[in-house]
């Protein structure tokens, strides 16, 4: 699987890798993943031919700017999550792609909702207090969207493909 996220800037980054490892279970083995918000996912994709089909819409596009105040979790997936405050120019941006990848297999279609992953598979029994240490750690956030990357996900190994840096 392809999936196309938006890549946070440094700074950003910095302070959602912080709350990621003080939400971490001290016996996890997965990896956490770099800091992004997911766009839309591909099945059997070629990444460089994705590339070439949606690296005009990065060239054309300014640095996205992002706003987070509110935490969120899902029982699918056992994950804890910021929530975005959607914008006209986001919503632009993923639409755009969107459109431009119609051509491609794509994944599951739902409802799409701008969010930062932060932790997912946690057990039932620390929901409530995982929740209630990140609200207690979590400042509101403000920063921008730096890059159109796209992952190839396969067994819960994630690697980077290619990365399109929006305008600054």
């Amino acid at each position: 699987m392809q999936l196309l996220v938006l890549r946070l800037d440094y700074r950003s980054s910095i302070m959602i890798e912080n709350l990621q490892r003080q939400l971490r279970q001290p016996n996890s083995k997965l990896a956490l993943q770099l800091p992004h918000i997911p766009l839309l996912a591909y099945e059997n994709t070629a990444p460089l031919q994705l590339k070439t089909t949606l690296e005009p819409i990065a060239q054309r596009t300014a640095a996205l700017s992002l706003q987070s105040s509110d935490i969120g979790f899902s029982k699918d997936g056992e994950r804890f999550y910021l929530q975005v405050h959607p914008t006209e120019a986001l919503a632009e941006f993923y639409n755009s792609l969107k459109i431009a990848g119609q051509g491609f297999s794509v994944g599951a279609d739902v409802q799409w909702q701008p969010q930062i992953p932060l932790i997912g598979n946690i057990p039932a029994p620390f929901w409530g207090p995982l929740f209630a240490r990140l609200a207690l750690e979590f400042n509101p956030l403000s920063g921008t969207g730096a890059a159109l990357e796209c992952w190839s996900v396969i067994s819960n190994r994630t690697t980077i493909e290619w990365s399109l840096f929006l305008e600054s």
